[in-house]
């Protein structure tokens, strides 16, 4: 071992927990730049003078650049050390975010979010769980991940409080806008320093034998139902997930609510929820041995709460109770995205194959991304409040064909004579 390195079992509580409270913050700070449209979304579109449309590109493109990145990304993180990748990670969110704060051209944009999408999959992605995993062992592992997903809902909710609290203090949006930012920005090179000093470097991080490629791997990812019917799945729930960032604008222009009360709802929907959610959710897929029934159930509810929006008036003495159905269905959704890669051990993938079912599933279950944002933006633009109809329509369908996978994955274990709590040799592999 190299002197200057660690292990798990030789760093200090301090070093630890510094570790986990850093990468999981991570998963908040690095974000936050992209994410701003799901707690602000006029003050987005207002201060950069853009149509629904146009940020809708831009959210596309950044979908783009993450999609051809998670692949690349994970290789990366097995040849540089986290400690640098975090750095990283971080140093190039800031200046993105010094840059984003200059309200620039929608061209200059384009480039922006083509960058993010390199800032926070490229160099990111792998560093959030393999840090954890380099401060834990088999047995806390899923103790101190659950403390990272903890820590990511708190750091969420205060930063996008304070973030609130900074935009109101501006009469002029653009400006509370452009301030925002610049907290975002120094809190990133906050971290990045945070990082540089505080990570250490562990022994056997970095993969020097390089593993050859085993096609016969891809292969068995590609032939087995269980990687299709985990990623179809994901796909349908994800559609649902990432286009609730309309929920912002829709409570602004149909009911009138203020940009403050917006915000709010966004702030509570995105970390709040997921906060209690994800380990309520799944205890529950746990309690009945079936992540598939717990997001045929999840899925179920979304779809509902959705076509009551969709039917429901759109009055001003609607906004709250569209505002608790909004709620409900972020509370179940986030708790069905959260356990969705389960069902590649209810279906019996061998761990042999995770790391290209894993691919597989990064690949196409996140291609929403892509072509939900220029969709809906389209729409809006084209359609006006009527668009907001369409919009939850289609995530409503999208929610049914996703409970349509979860069933066909009970179908499949039933025809295979599959049970949960009975694993097989090749998924113990």
């Amino acid at each position: 071992m190299n002197k200057n390195e660690v292990t798990n079992e030789s760093i200090s509580g301090f070093t630890r927990n510094a570790v986990i409270g850093i990468i999981s913050s991570g998963a908040v700070v690095v974000y936050l730049t992209f994410l701003i449209r799901y707690v602000f979304y006029e003050p987005v579109l207002q201060s950069l003078a853009l149509s629904n449309e146009q940020l809708g590109v831009l959210y596309g493109l950044y979908g783009t650049t993450a999609m051809i990145s998670y692949l690349p990304g994970g290789i990366l993180a097995d040849k540089i050390r986290v400690k640098y990748l975090a750095t990283a990670g971080f140093g190039l969110s800031a200046i993105l975010t010094f840059w984003y704060a200059t309200l620039p051209s929608y061209e200059t944009l384009k480039v922006i979010f083509l960058l993010m999408g390199v800032c926070t999959t490229f160099i990111y992605w792998g560093v959030r769980y393999k840090g954890i995993r380099l401060v834990s062992t088999d047995n806390t592992y899923s103790r101190n991940i659950g403390i990272s997903y903890g820590i990511v809902g708190i750091l969420g909710l205060v930063v996008n409080f304070i973030s609130m609290w900074i935009f109101d203090l501006f009469a002029d949006p653009a400006s509370g806008f452009n301030m925002v930012l610049m907290f975002y920005a120094f809190l990133n090179i906050a971290f990045a320093l945070a990082s540089f000093f505080l990570i250490p470097k562990f022994e056997g991080e970095i993969i020097k034998t390089k593993k050859k490629f085993d096609l016969s791997e891809l292969v068995a990812a590609i032939k087995h139902p269980g990687v299709w019917l985990t990623t179809l799945c994901m796909f349908f729930t994800y559609t649902v997930y990432t286009s609730l960032s309309y929920t912002v604008p829709y409570v602004q222009a149909v009911f009138g609510a203020s940009v403050a009360m917006a915000a709010l709802m966004g702030n509570i929907r995105m970390y709040g929820t997921s906060l209690f959610s994800s380990p309520i959710i799944g205890a529950l897929a746990t309690k009945i041995k079936s992540p598939a029934k717990t997001i045929l159930l999840c899925m179920a509810i979304t779809a509902v709460c959705l076509f009551v929006i969709v039917l429901a008036p759109q009055t001003a003495g609607f906004m709250i109770p569209a505002i608790i159905l909004i709620m409900i269905l972020s509370f179940f959704l986030s708790g069905a995205y959260g356990v969705e890669s389960s069902l590649f051990t209810e279906t019996k993938v061998p761990a042999a194959i995770f790391g290209s079912a894993s691919g597989i599933l990064s690949l196409i279950g996140f291609l929403p991304d892509m072509f939900v944002s220029p969709i809906a933006g389209k729409w809006l633009d084209s359609y006006g409040n009527q668009a907001y109809t369409y919009i939850f329509i289609a995530l409503g369908v999208s929610a049914i064909l996703s409970m349509g996978c979860a069933l066909l994955v009970l179908v499949y274990n039933k025809k295979k004579g599959i049970s949960i709590e009975e694993p097989t040799e090749e998924t113990q592999a």
